[in-house]
């Protein structure tokens, strides 16, 4: 796959963050740029006071906000009250509540918050989008890790995913099963998605000792697709950055948006008050 192309609109760009998500989009930015003369940077702590985010975010028409999860929330409202448009790491606040905040001071600002969702751009995926939705939609995915899974965040992806698929964040009918391992944590879940685009999605993840890539099967009368998402390193970062930039550029709404997070979200928490 080639190396996506940013506009070439002189935005002046930030960057807030001192980690690995930091330093993963700082080489993005730095490889997407014609200019690195419109990037800046700023790691961001506890210590720094609002007010002196605040000045900095006024040098900027452009933040990206990879910092720790706790200080995301007040980061991106800093920057949406300056003015500045914003791409925020997941998850881009601790609760619906504040995610909500956040996009009426979009609104209010008419600014863009793009949120990282880089499974979305995945090449197989793009080469699949299509005018006309799938009728049946299948996830399966095999969740690792040792200890407590956080399956809030791993069932918030999937139904990203199957929501962009389906062409759609309204929901008609959910429903679910999930086996617990124990009185606050699960072990599998299995549930069905019934789209008011027509789109059945089903969804099955489990625990195991070791993660896999998701995998998928679409289908509708005539044609029918089975694929693996493989990891794609860092060319789903540059896809999703350089498809934010350039729909800035032609002020176009953000690929992924906050209001389609909260949409998500929603269903999320409507599915976790039936696997309770």
């Amino acid at each position: 796959m080639d190396t996506p192309q940013a506009t070439e609109q002189p935005f002046q760009i930030g960057l807030i963050g001192g980690g690995r998500e930091a330093r993963n989009l700082a080489t993005t930015l730095r490889a997407l740029l014609p200019d690195r003369s419109f990037l800046r940077f700023a790691k961001n702590t506890l210590e720094v006071p609002d007010a002196q985010l605040a000045a900095w975010m006024q040098t900027l028409d452009v933040v990206f906000i990879a910092t720790p999860p706790a200080e995301r929330f007040r980061v991106t409202e800093i920057a949406l009250r300056q003015g500045v448009h914003c791409f925020v790491a997941w998850p881009p606040a601790p609760a619906l509540r504040d995610l909500e905040r956040l996009n009426r001071l979009a609104e209010e600002a008419r600014v863009e918050v793009g949120v990282s969702r880089p499974l979305r751009f995945h090449p197989v995926l793009q080469s699949l989008q299509q005018k006309i939705p799938p009728v049946l939609l299948v996830y399966r995915q095999q969740v690792g890790g040792q200890g407590v899974v956080p399956w809030h965040a791993r069932l918030a992806e999937a139904i990203d995913l199957c929501c962009a698929l389906a062409h759609s964040s309204s929901v008609l009918r959910i429903e679910g099963e999930a086996v617990r391992g124990g009185p606050t944590w699960l072990e599998a879940v299995a549930f069905g998605l019934r789209f008011y685009s027509g789109t059945y999605a089903q969804v099955l993840m489990w625990r195991d000792g070791e993660g896999t890539t998701p995998e998928l099967y679409l289908a509708r009368t005539g044609w029918h697709r089975q694929v693996r998402l493989e990891a794609a390193n860092n060319r789903l970062q540059q896809a999703e950055v350089a498809a934010f930039l350039k729909a800035l550029a032609a002020r176009q709404p953000a690929p992924v948006s906050l209001l389609e997070t909260i949409q998500v979200l929603h269903i999320v928490e409507r599915l976790m008050s039936r696997l309770r």
